[in-house]
C-alpha cells in the first residue's frame, strides 16, 4: 500500500463540541483549518488531522501521526487573520514569542522551542513550483519568511525537528490560510478567502506532491 501525504489543522478555540465559543475573542475562534481537514477526510491517499491548539501537545500529535501513518510528505496548515492571501511559510524559527495564549491559556514571549536548536529550519518544498502551480490555479498566494511566534511557527518547527532528528526524508510544507469571507466582513478590513478556494489550494498542493512523488512507495 502506497503511503499517505499527511495533513495537519489546527481545532478552533471554542467550545467542547469543537464549535467557536460566540462569545471569544481569541482570533483563532475562527481558524477554518479544521474545516479544510474534515473536507479532505476521506480522499484517497491522504490522511487528515486536526492538532489541538496547544503549545505542549501540538508537536508531539504530529510526532504520533508520523510513526502511525509513515506518510511520503506532510503539509501544516494554520490560521492567519491579517492577510487574504494564502502564505507559504519558508522558515520556521526557534522562538516562541507571542502575547496570544494558546488553548489552555499559555502565554511564551520569550522562549526557545527546541532549547539549543538550530535557529531556524526550512520548508522542504520546491518553493518557486508551489508558487507557480497555486498562482495557475488562479489562488492567491504569497510567501514569507517569519511564520509569527505563535503555534503555527512553533508546530512547522517542531515538524521540521521531529523530521531531521529521525532522519526522514519526507517533504514538509507549511501555509498560513486566510479568514473566511464572513470573518473577513467581522473585521471590516480584507475580503477573507471562501472555503471552497481554499479546499482548492489543498487539492492543488496534494496533485502537485503526488505527481511529485508518483512511484515511491
Amino acid at each position: 500500500m502506497t503511503a499517505p501525504i499527511l495533513l495537519t489543522g489546527f481545532s478552533p478555540f471554542g467550545t467542547s463540541d469543537g464549535e467557536p465559543a460566540p462569545d471569544s475573542d481569541h482570533s483563532w475562534a475562527a481558524d477554518p483549518t479544521a474545516l479544510l481537514m474534515d473536507r479532505l477526510t476521506g480522499e484517497p491517499g491522504v490522511v487528515t488531522a486536526t492538532l489541538p491548539p496547544l503549545y505542549d501537545v501540538c508537536g508531539d500529535a504530529f510526532a504520533e501521526l508520523l510513526a502511525e501513518h509513515q506518510p511520503l510528505a506532510a503539509l501544516g496548515f494554520a490560521y492567519l487573520e491579517s492577510s487574504d492571501y494564502i502564505r507559504l511559510e519558508r522558515l520556521a524559527w526557534n522562538r516562541d514569542e507571542s502575547p496570544l495564549p494558546d488553548a489552555a491559556g499559555t502565554v511564551r514571549e520569550h522562549a526557545d522551542i527546541v532549547p539549543d536548536g538550530p535557529t531556524a529550519y526550512g520548508s522542504t518544498l520546491p518553493v518557486p513550483r508551489v508558487m507557480r502551480e497555486m498562482s495557475m490555479a488562479g489562488l492567491p498566494v504569497t510567501f514569507g519568511d517569519f511564520s509569527g511566534g505563535f503555534l503555527g511557527n512553533h508546530l512547522f518547527y517542531r515538524a521540521r525537528h521531529i523530521i531531521e532528528r529521525a532522519d526522514l526524508d519526507i517533504p514538509y510544507g507549511f501555509f498560513h490560510m486566510p479568514p473566511l469571507p464572513e470573518r473577513a466582513k467581522e473585521l471590516r478590513r480584507f475580503g477573507g478567502l471562501a472555503l471552497e478556494r481554499q479546499e482548492l489550494a489543498v487539492r492543488t498542493l496534494v496533485g502537485m506532491l503526488r505527481t511529485a512523488l508518483n512511484g515511491i512507495a
